[in-house]
């Protein structure tokens, strides 16, 4: 089994026992290795464990079924990572929601080691379109990753653009890899692992997409980047669950400054933006749900000139907000 070490073969049996959740696996995955490799000892240090593991045969069927996602896994070139594994994402592995298995298709690593989030609506205006390819591309031509969610509108354009300037990016999908949706995006995906990016889930092979899946993946794109920019969203749009991660994990959230045509036209897709520029702190508090403090790491992004204030921002440097400038 080259696609899995032993101790996230363990974990991932864990996970095929019923009433074995996310809590219980991330217990598990913090263990000892003598006490993980053990299910006596395991079922004996977490409830939920040895409570499954009282019905007789539920050890055994449940090694059975991770031996036969491995192999699934393995058929369709994933990898089935762990944070046991020394190659799990460091960035992902600092957040409280790091899944206890990450399946991996492709290659993780970008030349910086750095990554930031591209995200936004499904419909942007003209001018979203271009400030994300123009943003994907810069990130890109810098060697950093682009993460994002290959879903309709702003992440194929982060994904396109990041894949036609030689970069790394990394698709989080919310569904098992072993299919792509939407599926117009196949090519996409492919040309992605082509160039040498990665497709990644927190979902089991054979798993398909369910609406509440979609927030999880949300957040987990938040998890793999040191920062999210959100390039349009309105006031109720699913790229606000990965700005409100971004926030809630420490991180910095980047909003770019919608155009003088696009608020005279007043676009439903730049409202939020608009909100986390210009509103009260309020406003941005019940926008992202966060404290007042989380605020001061929201960045108004005013500029093409702006974009390389970012290559100066160390993993810790979060609150620091751009100069202000002309519009995009």
């Amino acid at each position: 089994m080259d696609n899995v070490s032993l101790e996230t073969l363990q974990v991932l049996s864990l996970s095929r026992l019923k009433g074995v959740g996310p809590a219980s696996l991330k217990k598990a995955a913090a263990l000892k290795s003598a006490d993980l490799m053990k299910i006596e000892v395991t079922s004996a240090l977490i409830p939920a464990v040895g409570k499954a593991t009282d019905e007789r045969g539920a050890w055994n069927a449940a090694l059975d079924s991770a031996s036969k996602q491995v192999d699934d896994a393995a058929k369709l070139g994933v990898r089935i990572l762990s944070p046991r594994d020394c190659d799990y994402p460091s960035l992902l592995a600092a957040t409280r929601d790091d899944p206890a298995l990450l399946y991996v298709k492709g290659s993780l690593s970008g030349r910086a080691g750095r990554a930031v989030a591209i995200i936004g609506t499904r419909e942007p205006t003209e001018h979203g379109a271009i400030v994300a390819e123009r943003m994907a591309t810069f990130f890109s031509e810098a060697g950093w990753t682009v993460v994002s969610g290959l879903a309709i509108g702003c992440d194929a354009i982060a994904h396109q653009a990041a894949v036609d300037a030689a970069g790394h990016t990394i698709a989080v999908l919310a569904h098992g890899l072993h299919m792509v949706a939407p599926a117009r995006h196949r090519k996409l995906a492919q040309d992605i692992l082509d160039a040498g990016g990665a497709l990644v889930s927190e979902f089991p092979v054979g798993q398909n997409a369910m609406p509440q899946q979609f927030v999880k993946r949300d957040r987990t794109q938040a998890g793999l980047a040191e920062g999210v920019v959100m390039i349009q969203s309105d006031l109720k749009g699913g790229s606000l669950h990965a700005s409100r991660a971004s926030i809630d994990y420490g991180r910095w959230l980047a909003v770019p400054y919608p155009t003088q045509r696009d608020i005279r036209n007043a676009e439903p897709k730049i409202q939020a933006n608009l909100m986390l520029s210009d509103g009260s702190a309020s406003q941005k508090i019940e926008l992202l749900r966060c404290r007042g403090a989380d605020t001061t790491r929201i960045i108004s992004v005013r500029g093409r000139e702006d974009y390389p204030n970012f290559l100066s921002f160390g993993p810790n440097d979060l609150g620091r907000e751009p100069r202000q400038s002309s519009l995009l």
